[in-house]
């Protein structure tokens, strides 16, 4: 029997033999995403069949998504403030591994060290801040057409670095972490900034720091940043001192999965917003919002076991949560759905 054949097996009735079909779609690699996917996106084919070639095509494009996140950061604990861009490059690289099927790193890199090589011809290497911060932002902005894609903001591709480094359209993170990269390789001392409701990196100098929001291609003050803060939530915003602190490149990430997970819930792909969820809570595996967002994917996705768990890993984490009472119902709830399946 083909690989070919095996989808259509995941809908018998004998657990036996949707056990060894999706045994050998797993064990066939590639071709067994290429096969499933071929069969999830015919026309005709009846719920019952279709439903189960379409969860495990998710299921497979997860546990990839996940295992080239983790193959990329194996020590979450070692994304600390001084790692670096190189860092949240590899990341954020990582990242768009679940859009881009062996996506090949090096070209990526030569890419960005075209960025820097032609940022060095026109960014002066010593001197005011200021100056150099002004220049960088627009070479990459004006000169190179870096630019945020605010018509197209639900895009999934502005999530993806390969994606915006080839249309040069992008979220404010991730246009922000170009940004960043570019300007880390020419000497200057660079963070991220998750201001509510937009991005910006930040750069240190002799005075108060510099602020770049790089989707609009602006050298920004506090002020500033207030300002833009209040134009996109239309209404006057006060901001504490703490949101302008620089945020650790682990932090960065976590921000751009908060964005992928809102993506791919919305278009309804629901694997892969639990996909990013997965990958935010390998980056902070005590973070009690992630988990509940695994258990609510989880029973999304009808695994009520396995949402269960993570409910009770929150119990475990927050002995003292206000909504303990609410989670521990939820829990039995999940738990007696998980057994009558049984």
């Amino acid at each position: 029997m083909s690989a070919d054949d095996e989808p259509g097996l995941l809908a018998s009735r004998d657990p036996r033999v949707r056990f060894r079909a999706e045994a050998r779609l797993r064990a066939a690699g590639p071709a067994g995403l290429e096969t499933l996917a071929t069969f999830a996106n015919q026309g005709g084919l009846p719920e019952p069949v279709r439903a189960p070639i379409v969860d495990l095509l998710g299921c497979l494009l997860r546990e990839l998504a996940l295992d080239a996140f983790r193959a990329a950061i194996p020590d979450p604990t070692a994304l600390t403030a001084g790692a670096g861009s190189g860092a949240l490059w590899s990341g954020a690289v990582a990242i768009a591994a679940e859009a881009h099927p062996g996506l090949d790193r090096r070209a990526l890199d030569r890419s960005r060290d075209e960025l820097v090589a032609g940022a060095r011809d026109v960014v002066p290497t010593r001197g005011d801040v200021a100056a150099r911060v002004g220049r960088l932002t627009a070479y990459l902005h004006r000169d190179l057409g870096f630019v945020g894609d605010a018509a197209h903001l639900h895009d999934v591709r502005n999530s993806y670095l390969p994606d915006v480094l080839d249309r040069r359209r992008g979220l404010p993170v991730t246009l922000a972490v170009v940004w960043m990269t570019v300007a880390e390789a020419l000497g200057l001392e660079v963070a991220g900034v998750g201001l509510p409701l937009h991005f910006v990196a930040r750069c240190e100098t002799d005075g108060a720091p510099l602020f770049v929001d790089a989707f609009h291609g602006v050298v920004l003050d506090e002020s500033g940043c207030r300002r833009l803060v209040e134009r996109a939530a239309g209404r006057e915003v006060r901001l504490p001192a703490q949101a302008f602190r620089p945020l650790r490149p682990g932090e960065v990430l976590a921000r751009m999965l908060r964005n992928l997970r809102a993506l791919h819930e919305q278009a309804g792909h629901l694997h892969m917003a639990l996909a990013s969820v997965e990958r935010a809570l390998h980056l902070a595996p005590l973070d009690g919002q992630a988990l509940r967002d695994r258990a609510v994917l989880f029973a999304r996705l009808s695994r009520p076991a396995a949402a269960a768990r993570s409910i009770s890993r929150v119990l475990a984490l927050e002995p003292e949560a206000p909504d303990r009472t609410r989670l521990e119902d939820l829990r039995r709830h999940l738990q007696r759905e998980a057994a009558a399946r049984n």
